[in-house]
């Protein structure tokens, strides 16, 4: 789509790449925009004209790259986009392009404005400035406000063949299939973040982790035990491990033997099955919420604690 519409010369003033993370979206991001800027104009930057030898510098003046900062104020990283940054992004864009054919803004990760950045950018949207091209990355585009998604084009990157993603992840690591794949469920098919997990030895985290939840919904007793056990855990990870233990727990429900009469001990066929699977979504969600709760102030052990109790009233089987 990108190469058919650059050779036609019908670019869209905003486009929206949005996937799962782990797919080399960014990375994606970044080879469209030096090639909108490179100075030949053909359908892959030629790398040696004087656009791309300044988009390679990082000191390319017709590019602007707007994404997490540090907060003056507490020398800590921020985990949003805050306004300022995009007036002063609104206010590059008015500006004409000097080097290259146009001037280009990537915005990553786009999901991380809050509603009034989001809104300070809809003038941009609203009134593009000729040649000129934003160009938004998400992870999760639900979410953007639906205003700024309307107004993009968007290119949607997929993940890859479950045997395509095993056979690349084993060849480019050397790993073994078993810890390959376990390395691909924990990353939820993406296989850059499981090629991560397999370079930094995290498979057998993972093992141990889901071992924990099985204890919590044997004995709820252990909940305690088992947050002090990923007490080291990166919170984010955490929270998206939940996430996609109980998304597969929620496919089983119905992949179970004989559904859609699926029996199941101690439940009443399909009404069984319906009530246990609004349980997990309702955890998935829970677990959704929570991983973006971790800018603010709220508790985290507390929330953390709170799911792991309801978690160990699921039904067991």
């Amino acid at each position: 789509m990108f190469v058919q519409r650059l050779s036609g010369s019908r670019l869209a003033h905003a486009c929206l790449i949005a996937g799962p993370q782990g797919l080399g979206k960014l990375e994606f991001a970044r080879q469209m925009v030096v090639t909108m800027l490179c100075q030949q104009q053909e359908l892959q930057a030629c790398g040696v004209c004087r656009s791309c030898q300044l988009f390679a510098s990082g000191a390319h003046p017709d590019f602007r790259l707007l994404t997490f900062e540090i907060n003056p104020r507490t020398d800590k990283m921020r985990t949003e986009l805050v306004i300022d940054q995009v007036r002063e992004l609104n206010a590059f864009m008015q500006l004409t392009h000097s080097t290259s054919p146009r001037k280009v803004a990537l915005i990553h990760p786009a999901e991380a404005m809050n509603r009034n950045t989001a809104n300070a950018l809809l003038k941009t949207l609203e009134e593009p400035p000729g040649n000129a091209v934003l160009v938004l990355v998400a992870h999760d585009p639900s979410r953007l406000a639906a205003t700024i998604r309307s107004r993009c084009q968007t290119i949607h990157v997929r993940l890859p063949d479950e045997k395509l993603a095993l056979d690349w992840l084993v060849n480019s690591t050397d790993a073994d299939v078993e810890p390959a794949a376990i390395a691909l469920r924990a990353s939820a098919g993406s296989p850059l973040l499981a090629r991560q997990m397999l370079l930094h030895e995290q498979t057998e985290k993972f093992r141990a982790f889901t071992h924990q939840l099985v204890r919590v919904q044997v004995d709820a007793s252990v909940v305690g035990e088992v947050m002090d056990n990923w007490s080291e855990l990166d919170q984010e990870c955490l929270w998206n491990w939940l996430s996609l233990i109980t998304a597969q727990r929620l496919r089983s429900c119905f992949s179970l033997p004989g559904h859609g009469a699926a029996m199941v001990e101690g439940w009443e066929g399909d009404v069984g099955v319906r009530h246990q699977a609004g349980q997990i979504s309702l955890l998935q969600s829970l677990a959704d919420r929570n991983r973006r709760a971790l800018a603010t102030s709220l508790r985290k052990d507390l929330l953390l604690r709170d799911w792991l109790i309801q978690w160990s009233r699921l039904t067991t089987w």
